[in-house]
């Protein structure tokens, strides 16, 4: 068997097994699942008689928990991919909508409460009057697998309207994009309005949706290193003793990722990778005090900040996680809603220890002592009513750090010398780790998953021989090309 292709046989009687293996379950690493899942396993074009793709992503926590991780925004760039999984998983998008909550304005305000812009978020949706025969984005789309295919990506460097995954989609997939509106003119994409939820509610219905459709997550697996064999494949080593082998690894594990390691240092020696081990990204000096309150709600997302106390903050409304109770769309209900708090400021000192979602009565003593000192600056008390509510919750204290983005996300399977080395390819914050107050991490990481899993079907075809699940990997290195000129 070629080495460009992957297939269910163990090289390695001692090691288990897997021909794609995903680091990393955050959302990142579950949406790609889901779009990998989507792609190779329930197209048209698989037939119900060939082995589906095993798909396995190892994580590192012990179990996802509630209340655990803050809240994030969803915006249209990153709800688009959610929008294309109609096969994997038709209910997701709405099933996320519906654990959260939309955002009908943006507004820019001074931290005494003097509104200085506002606009309404619907803005940012596409007009799909405007856009459906769009020439540009289709002569893009055409250009950037035809230059792929050929060897060469200069035409991929064009930006096409949608963003790389809508443009690929439209290309590849042959997706229509549709609307929930139906009558009005113009016609915009209503499912993908901007969204506030709990972190760990959007990362339960993706874990969900990956029971449901077969993926494998397995937990308490903390990456330690990952050494390349002599035959194009990567064996995994976890701190818990055990051990995989895989022909293409994919890193979703973050900002503080191992399989970054690799993909800069592919080697074989296991001493030398433990020795990147310990790296750890740069404090930037800004600490986040983040959180959640009962409290009255501005209906979108606002930006006070302050020059004189040097801090800034974002406040978005969200939806109350209630499993299983049917709720009624009353937005004027705010039992059924919560305001989210995340304020910036300056921390010199670094102190890692105190890094962690706080007790309660830690919560409590630090979101008080903070509402003081921004009362004193003159914040306004809208901005001070969620620190002093007796309804906090998820309160979470965490430093900002910082790492160079890199220019090239994978390694093997090139004409540099690479040949030989286990394929692996980065994606989200292991790739680019983006400083979080433009609030587009998890929608990048989305977005990555979307272009990576569009090209690895496209480039990267599976055939089934026999009892093995097997991939093409001869144009592995194509794929890689598109997708950095695309992501990066």
């Amino acid at each position: 068997m070629s080495q460009t292709k992957m297939n269910s046989e163990a090289s390695d009687d001692a090691t288990e097994y897997h021909p794609l293996v995903i680091v990393g379950g955050g959302i990142g690493g579950l949406v790609l699942a889901l779009c990998l899942d989507q792609q190779y396993n329930q197209n048209s074009e698989h037939s119900s008689s060939k082995p589906l793709l095993p798909i396995h992503v190892y994580e590192s926590t012990s179990a996802y928990t509630a209340n655990a991780g803050g809240a994030i925004g969803l915006y249209p760039n990153g709800l688009r991919v959610l929008q294309n999984l109609n096969d994997t998983a038709p209910k997701l998008l709405s099933q996320v909508r519906e654990a959260g909550c939309d955002y009908i304005y943006r507004r820019w305000m001074r931290h005494d409460g003097l509104e200085v812009a506002v606009a309404r978020e619907d803005e940012l949706l596409p007009d799909l009057d405007q856009h459906d025969d769009d020439e540009e984005t289709t002569a893009t789309a055409t250009a950037t697998t035809t230059a792929a295919d050929s060897s060469t990506t200069a035409d991929a460097d064009r930006r096409p309207r949608r963003g790389s995954f809508g443009m690929l989609s439209n290309r590849l997939s042959g997706l229509s994009l549709s609307s929930t509106t139906t009558s009005s003119s113009p016609r915009i994409e209503t499912e993908l309005q901007s969204l506030g939820i709990r972190r760990w509610k959007y990362q339960q219905v993706l874990y969900e949706a990956c029971i449901e459709a077969g993926i494998k997550i397995h937990f308490g697996k903390r990456l330690q290193t990952a050494i390349t064999t002599n035959d194009s494949k990567t064996v995994l080593h976890f701190k818990d003793g055990s051990k995989v082998t895989t022909s293409l690894l994919i890193g979703a594990d973050g900002i503080n990722s191992k399989v970054r390691n690799y993909v800069v240092n592919p080697t074989s020696d296991e001493e030398k990778q433990k020795s990147l081990e310990e790296f750890m990204p740069e404090y930037t000096g800004v600490t986040c005090l983040m959180g959640c309150a009962n409290v009255p709600f501005m209906r979108g997302i606002c930006f006070p900040s302050s020059a004189t106390s040097k801090c800034h903050a974002c406040y978005y409304p969200t939806k109350v996680p209630k499993d299983g109770v049917k709720e009624e769309e009353d937005n004027a209900d705010k039992d059924k809603y919560e305001m989210v708090f995340q304020i910036y400021f300056p921390s010199p000192i670094e102190r890692p220890d105190t890094w962690r979602t706080l007790t309660p009565d830690e919560a409590k003593a630090e979101c008080q002592e903070l509402a003081k000192k921004l009362r004193e600056d003159g914040w306004d008390e809208q901005f001070l009513a969620p620190l002093e509510s007796q309804s906090l919750k998820g309160v979470l204290r965490v430093g900002l750090r910082s790492r160079e983005a890199l220019d090239v996300w994978h390694v093997g399977g090139g004409e540099d010398g690479s040949v030989g080395v286990g394929r692996a390819v980065l994606l989200g914050d292991a790739a680019h780790p983006p400083v979080p107050y433009i609030g587009q991490g998890a929608q990048m990481a989305m977005e990555d998953a979307g272009t990576l899993s569009l090209l690895l079907g496209h480039f990267c075809p599976m055939d089934g021989d026999g009892d093995a699940t097997i991939i093409d990997l001869s144009k592995f290195q194509d794929a890689m090309d598109v997708y950095e000129k695309l992501r990066v």
